[in-house]
């Protein structure tokens, strides 16, 4: 199965112990050429994805302590990776990191980006090399980056290829099969406590016959508790799923938080955050499911408050043991403010999640929903009495 690699990161957190985080729930227009997903309006997406990073830049105050800038899988064009990992290396303030779901791209082309960033990416250029490349240069790669800019304000990049092997469902001809990903990281910072992952949508729920990715990770994730009474906080799972609700997931979050079989204290007060693109999604051979639906997870012992208003709700999964808060299908900005630590006093209500704002996108802008829209929605708003 993969490998998970150890990452320290000389990244600090804010002194109030809470971490800000912006979720570009985006639309994604894929098409399927070559047997490669790629987006089908670059220089339109483009335009929504700067406008993104643009915002981040020129935030002030609290804002812009912002620790994580998460886009779905899929969402970004190849096209401009240079120009997004120069923008960020110059306007991002020190202690951001951009998670970054970029389209298709061929073996080949990864190798380069493995090559081009080895220094940082040691360990993954050597289980890359030792599988080979052999004839499967034009085997398509689903894949992200994650763009650190540390404490010094110097920028470190990582690069992750989506282990499961399969576009989405499954293909009877296997030169349509994705390169495999050998590795995963487990990112730590060294001034922090902070702990987090990165995975690739069918990466959560990704098995064979002798392991899985989710109990290599709880596994790991007890490794660093025992050893250190550190845990995993935070697992982002970037997406562009129509069934992000299939039976499949939720039943892999339920066995993830449920400890129906050991103690897992590595996950259990950590945050599962799954980002997706919006249901204004459409993807070339795609003719069925609902995208968009982002959410973020936590442990029943973490509940957040019975909530239901437009633009979010939040469930316990029919009586499991986690508690989810779950957005909507529209294309927005969500910036949460997470507790990254359980809290200590049980007779503190503390929730640990906190919505700071929620963005729509609106004449080439994002635009910040009001109070009454976020509560009633944008066109039922406008019938609320001022």
């Amino acid at each position: 199965m993969v490998q998970i690699i150890e990452k320290p990161i000389p990244l600090r957190l804010p002194p109030h112990e809470n971490c800000l985080v912006l979720l570009a729930q985006l639309p994604n227009r894929l098409r399927y050429r070559h047997f490669l997903y790629q987006v089908d309006d670059p220089e339109v997406k483009w335009e929504m994805v700067s406008a993104v990073l643009e915002q981040v830049a020129s935030w002030k105050g609290r804002r812009e302590e912002t620790t994580f800038v998460v886009f779905p899988e899929g969402s970004i064009p190849f096209h401009y990776l240079h120009e997004i990992v120069e923008f960020i290396d110059s306007r991002f303030a020190p202690n951001t990191v951009a998670l970054l779901g970029f389209e298709h791209i061929r073996l080949r082309q990864y190798w380069q980006l493995l090559s081009e960033y080895r220094a940082l990416n040691e360990e993954a250029y050597g289980l890359a090399r030792a599988a080979g490349m052999g004839d499967d240069e034009h085997r398509p790669v689903n894949w992200c980056m994650i763009a650190v800019k540390d404490d010094n304000g110097k920028l470190h990049c990582y690069l992750e290829a989506k282990t499961h092997p399969f576009f989405g469902e499954e293909f009877l001809d296997e030169p349509h099969d994705l390169y495999k990903g050998r590795h995963l990281y487990l990112f730590r910072s060294s001034l922090s406590p902070l702990n987090f992952m990165v995975l690739i949508c069918l990466d959560y729920i990704y098995r064979d016959q002798h392991d899985s990715n989710a109990i290599a990770i709880i596994r790991k994730a007890n490794q660093l508790f025992h050893r250190e009474r550190q845990q995993l906080d935070l697992l982002f799972v970037l997406q562009s799923n129509p069934k992000p609700e299939h039976r499949v997931f939720l039943d892999t979050i339920l066995g993830f938080y449920g400890e129906h079989l050991i103690f897992t204290p590595g996950v259990k007060y950590g945050a599962t955050i799954f980002l997706n693109s919006s249901g204004d999604t459409s993807i070339e051979g795609v003719h069925t499911g609902t995208f968009g639906y982002s959410s973020v997870v936590v442990h029943k012992d973490r509940r957040l408050p019975a909530t239901a208003v437009a633009e979010y709700s939040t469930d316990d999964l029919d009586g499991g043991r986690v508690s989810r808060l779950r957005f909507g299908l529209e294309t927005r900005l969500y910036l949460l403010e997470l507790a990254l630590f359980h809290a200590r006093d049980p007779r503190t209500t503390r929730t640990p999640v906190k919505i700071q704002s929620i963005f729509c996108w609106e004449e080439g802008k994002w635009r910040p929903l009001a109070g009454k829209e976020i509560i009633s929605g944008i066109r039922a708003s406008h019938d609320l009495e001022p």
